[in-house]
């Protein structure tokens, strides 16, 4: 039988749990202001994308500048492939 997935909004509303119970063992007061009143979803589902887009990119520009350094060499004869001219 297959567990229960959590939600993304489950995930969150335990990790807001988790908080107040930590600040409540410290004997810290929990005002309104420690807790945020609406949940922004965009925030936390953008920094991932944003971290995913920017790893693709460098990835993508340096095989690219690979490239552009091997056509360059091939065309100047400085490395030479066998059955291969350019």
């Amino acid at each position: 039988m297959s567990k229960h997935k959590k939600t993304r909004k489950e995930k969150i509303i335990a990790d807001y749990r988790h908080q107040v119970y930590i600040l409540e063992n410290k004997n810290i007061a929990v005002n309104s202001s420690a807790i945020p009143k609406a949940v922004n979803e965009n925030s936390y589902f953008n920094t991932y994308i944003l971290k995913d887009v920017l790893k693709t990119g460098i990835l993508t520009c340096s095989i690219i500048a690979m490239e552009v350094v091997f056509f360059f060499l091939l065309k100047k004869h400085l490395f030479l492939i066998p059955n291969l001219n350019y």
